[in-house]
């Protein structure tokens, strides 16, 4: 008999335990009966452990209770439950405990009512005392587990009056103690088998997932539908779904069907993977032998992994051959993995390989190989050591390819890439310091259809202001940026207005310089009547006139006007004919004060269905204990994002260029202190101007006429103001 068990354990083992074995240990209890199933106790079977424990089988032991009486079975489960019962009936549970209460103490009061075996009261982390000198402190939680050596004298505490529970001037709460651990059936687990369960252990059955006992059970997850579970399975993290299968047979196939519902799958939401605990290529094999024919996007971007260079890509390849959108960014892998890679992926459409520095052009040739002709989207951010060689294998099909922080990307490979990709719809050019004014002739006449161009950055070389005029004859254009680029003058921004009629969002954030964009280039702006966001941060030239002339674009939603220091009161007053403003960041400009505020606030009073409108002020003269927003729909934000100086390559991962904006143009940083210097020197001057105007400390001048012309004398002579 017992050699049966062993055997049946073992097929138990092999199978995971997720085979149905109703049948054959059905028959083993029939042939136990006559002995007496009371002999699973003292063989100690680990087998007979596990069906106890996990309830799996439980039910058939107790089932037909009629067809055994007591003396036949010696119920083993029965003594289990017995004996837990009758543990619990000695414990009580003690609440509103003062804090004050010491374990001993509350020990030492229950102790009247009978021979007290085991008191726990719990504490809250202690907390370190401000001065090292003094001792550190903490108090109980309040509650308390309370164990007496017979039932009686816990029935004896329950029944106390709410008098002589008073301790500490607090009348403690007396209530049975209920446990947690519950079998399948209502019998309740001991301590010991509890403790013997791992987070990695198979789970229980879907009735000891129900706790409760069967009187308290209002609702089985047996009951639940096959496709209601399959749908709350997708919903699980990559790793609990997978720890799901575990369970019992049912749960194991919906929780494999369940994958059909994932179509996208981004591993950077799953947090149980970091530094401590990376992915490795075992997890990924795991994963996507599960998930990979059922996904079209797939995203390895952001996670920690220790992968196999050669056998995680393999794994992609074999196991996800439907994929639309691939990220593997930060995938460190050889020409040979890459060219099995988009062999296999025969219906790829866009893929992203961002950051990777240290990879050279026979890799990225590998990988475009076989699938550069069907992309649609590429995205090779910040590939230092690519110079392009790989871009004439692009076909037709691509409609947008980002290359910020490629600076290597030379001329033939723009002349590679207007010859093969005549349909592309978007490029991202930030830091290609190669291109030249050739390219961007051959951009604008063979990319008919771009309509997104970024160009920022303030090492072009090889690019001159006349060539950068090409951009105006792009007519198809709607959003363009040139952030820190100093080849912007006042006759680019005219061409552009007059040649780009489509353009909706504009960005010259810290391009330029003070002598080559005037009022004059920026005022040329009102020209572009679609205009939706503007971003003319730094830019010397804007002030209270310039604003005025820009008023006609009633159709702005965002603008930014960062560090624009000649801007005063009028220039945020004629913002208030434009309705449909969203957002306006004004910080750093310091001459904006309290009294255009609130009158811009007032301009947008609240109403049902109207969009919140943010206003960022940090960095001005403005007071917030004077504002008042009652009654509108402006949020203000006095946050200053001014102090970010650094070019913002949205698009890069991590470059480590420092360029500090000063006037309009861009340094070099190399050295540190001297960024601090400047910035220090910005801020003071700052800080003077604004605690000039709104400073509360006593002043000789109580005239506020005279007050305000002193100040406007002070910030003459720190050069913020030209007369």
């Amino acid at each position: 008999m017992f050699k049966a068990l062993r055997r049946l354990h073992g097929q138990n083992l092999e199978s995971r335990g997720l085979h149905d074995i109703t049948e054959a240990f059905q028959s083993f209890v029939t042939r136990a009966r006559f002995f007496s199933i009371g002999k699973l106790r003292r063989t100690w079977s680990h087998s007979a452990a596990e069906f106890m424990k996990y309830r799996r089988l439980l039910p058939m032991l107790l089932a037909d209770g009629e067809a055994f009486d007591g003396g036949e079975t010696d119920d083993f489960d029965a003594s289990i439950a017995f004996q837990h019962t009758s543990r619990d009936d000695r414990k009580i549970v003690v609440s509103n405990i003062s804090p004050r209460v010491t374990q001993s103490q509350l020990q030492s009061f229950f102790s009247q009512y009978g021979k007290i075996t085991s008191c726990i009261l719990p504490r809250e982390e202690k907390k370190t005392s401000v001065f090292g000198t003094l001792p550190k402190h903490s108090k109980n939680c309040g509650t308390a587990t309370i164990t007496f050596k017979k039932a009686e004298h816990a029935e004896r505490a329950k029944n106390a009056s709410s008098e002589e529970l008073k301790f500490y001037d607090q009348v403690m709460v007396v209530s049975a103690y209920v446990s947690k651990k519950r079998g399948g059936k209502g019998l309740v687990l001991s301590d010991d088998f509890s403790r013997e369960e791992t987070p990695l252990s198979r789970a229980s059955s879907t009735q000891s997932l129900a706790s409760g006992s069967a009187a308290e059970q209002v609702f089985q997850l047996n009951a639940i539908p096959d496709r209601v579970l399959r749908r709350v399975i997708s919903f699980l993290p990559v790793h609990e779904t997978v720890r799901v299968e575990r369970v019992n047979k049912k749960w194991m196939e919906e929780s494999i069907k369940s994958w059909e519902l994932v179509n996208r799958l981004v591993l950077a939401r799953e947090t149980r993977f970091n530094k401590q605990r990376p992915m490795r290529t075992s997890h990924l094999k795991t994963i996507l032998t599960r998930a990979g024919q059922h996904l079209r996007s797939f995203d390895l971007s952001g996670i920690v992994h220790l992968f196999d260079d050669r056998r995680s890509l393999k794994v992609i390849a074999t196991c996800c051959p439907n994929l639309v959108e691939l990220d593997i960014s930060g995938t460190h892998a050889h020409a040979e993995a890459l060219e099995e890679l988009g062999e296999s992926l025969t219906k790829l459409e866009s893929l992203s390989y961002r950051g990777m520095a240290t990879t050279g052009d026979k890799a990225f040739y590998f990988l475009l190989k076989n699938c550069g002709h069907s992309l649609k989207f590429v995205d090779l951010r910040n590939a230092k050591r690519m110079h392009g060689r790989a871009f004439k294998l692009f076909g037709s099909q691509l409609e947008g390819l980002y290359l910020d922080g490629s600076s290597k990307v030379d001329e033939l490979a723009f002349e590679d890439l207007c010859t093969s990709c005549g349909g592309l719809k978007e490029l991202r050019l930030n830091e290609c310091y190669r291109i030249t004014d050739e390219n961007l002739s051959m951009i604008a006449r063979r990319m008919a259809d771009l309509s997104i161009l970024t160009l920022c950055g303030d090492g072009f070389k090889y690019l001159t202001a006349a060539g950068l005029i090409h951009i105006s004859h792009m007519h198809n254009i709607t959003e363009l940026a040139l952030d820190y680029n100093t080849l912007v003058n006042d006759e680019l921004l005219i061409s552009i207005s007059a040649g780009l009629p489509n353009l909706s969002s504009l960005s010259l954030a810290n391009a330029g310089d003070d002598s080559s964009i005037t009022s004059v280039g920026v005022a040329a702006i009102k020209n572009l009547h679609e205009l939706t966001q503007l971003d003319i941060s730094s830019l010397a030239a804007v002030n209270s006139s310039v604003m005025a002339e820009l008023a006609v674009l009633v159709k702005l939603e965002i603008v930014q006007l960062r560090n624009c220091t000649y801007l005063g009161d009028d220039g945020v007053r004629v913002m208030l004919k434009m309705p449909n403003l969203r957002h306006v960041d004004l910080s750093g400009s310091m001459l904006v004060s309290n009294d255009s505020i609130q009158e811009f606030i007032k301009a947008f009073p609240n109403g049902p269905k109207l969009p919140p409108t943010t206003l960022v002020v940090g960095g001005t003269a403005a007071d917030a204990s004077k504002l008042s927003v009652r009654g509108s729909r402006v949020v203000v934000d006095f946050s200053d994002y001014s102090t970010i100086v650094t070019m913002q390559t949205s698009q890069s991962s991590g470059g480590n260029s420092s360029k500090l904006a000063i006037g309009g143009s861009l340094s070099d940083n190399s050295d540190g202190e001297s960024e601090d210097n400047d910035f220090e020197a910005l801020t003071a001057q700052r800080s003077f101007y604004i605690d000039a105007v709104c400073g509360e400390e006593e002043s000789p001048i109580t005239d506020d006429g005279k007050l305000a012309e002193w100040a406007e004398k002070e910030a003459r002579s720190l050069g913020l103001l030209i007369d």
